[in-house]
């Protein structure tokens, strides 16, 4: 366990023969320690995460956007799904006859989601082929291509810069009177759409209300027609 205080970036996979074997390496010092400086422990036995104690990225994971609300609902529909009786709870049930299409459908829906998530964080350079292109420069040669984040940081303070312009504008629109009119108008359209569903509704219900009546005396007269004879 000694590569845990590396200092470089790293993603390692470690099997444990069971639940025991896994609480002794996640308390081991060095792992303990390691946490103190960046190290998170995932445990996928447990579902449980162990984040690190880094105040730094503390900060950041706690202050940036996840799509934290999307993945737990759709936790909750795989534990819907996760009858006695799917793969879900059994690998080799699953390499016997392989997920529902109902769970391959919620999985390839989180595996979107976080998909998405994280090429966002690259931004164009995800999104287009050659968006890394604009961040950098070849060398004299022509075949070296030097990368230079500062580039690539200067786009995304360009967008905050956007996005705090936009906000401050739209926080002096939603003080202004033609927006508090605007607003109103929405309520107005939004009570005059259910007015409108409402009517409609009533109409249906009395004109099958007087249609199923009219059946029902038509269908008494035919019985008293028929005992009379």
């Amino acid at each position: 366990l000694d590569f845990v205080n590396s200092p470089v970036p790293f993603l390692i996979g470690m099997t444990v023969k069971d639940e025991t074997h896994s609480l002794e390496i996640e308390n081991d010092e060095r792992v303990v320690d390691a946490r103190e400086t960046g190290l998170t422990c995932i445990n996928l036995s447990t579902n449980t995460v162990r984040l690190t104690n880094e105040t730094e990225i503390v900060e950041i994971i706690q202050g940036c956007p996840t799509p934290k609300n999307q993945l737990a609902m759709f936790e909750k529909r795989l534990d819907f799904l996760r009858t006695q009786s799917s793969p879900l709870r059994s690998f080799a049930r699953f390499v016997k006859q392989g997920f529902s299409r109902s769970e391959i459908e919620t999985i390839e829906s989180i595996r979107r989601v976080i998909r998405t998530y994280l090429n966002g964080l690259a931004d164009n350079i995800a999104a287009h082929p050659y968006g890394w292109s604009q961040y950098g420069k070849k060398d004299e040669s022509g075949d070296n291509f030097d990368f230079y984040p500062s580039l690539f940081v200067d786009r995304l303070k360009q967008q905050m810069k956007l996005l705090e312009c936009r906000l401050q504008f739209q926080e002096m629109m939603a003080y202004s009177q033609l927006f508090v009119e605007y607003v109103d108008g929405q309520r107005k359209a939004a009570l005059c759409k259910e007015m409108v569903g409402k009517y409609i509704a009533d109409w249906i219900y009395l004109h099958w209300k007087l249609k199923k009546l009219l059946k029902e005396k038509k269908e008494a007269e035919t019985k008293t027609s028929l005992f009379r004879r």
